[in-house]
């Protein structure tokens, strides 16, 4: 019997309801996937500590204000040297710490 089959045509219709079909059972992850998955995890939390370390402490450094690449532009040189713009700076590396700690923290194998 299909969920598509309407039943039987003759007889009682009180067994003619709704047929449950339940989704077969997840297969079980590999070994290999699993450390894959853990080897991912590693290398997101390196680069999202790396790069957020890097956020957070170029904006008030030396090289943040005199910066080569901006000389031929003086408009936006000012606006990365307001100390807003460089917290909003520190502020995004100290989000990308956070989502490398938080995904640490939330991962689970799938083994079952």
């Amino acid at each position: 019997m299909d969920s598509f089959d309407p039943g039987p045509t003759g007889g009682d219709t009180a067994e003619n309801g709704p047929v449950l079909v339940i989704p077969p059972s997840p297969r079980k992850p590999t070994r290999w996937e699993i450390w894959r998955s853990r080897l991912f995890l590693v290398e997101l939390m390196f680069v999202c500590f790396v790069v957020g370390i890097i956020l957070i402490v170029a904006p008030w450094t030396e090289f943040w204000t005199n910066n080569s690449l901006l000389s031929g532009f003086p408009q936006v040189r000012e606006f990365l040297m307001y100390d807003f713009v460089r917290g909003l700076i520190s502020g995004l590396g100290l989000t990308d710490i956070w989502l490398a700690v938080t995904e640490a923290i939330r991962y689970r194998d799938q083994v079952e």
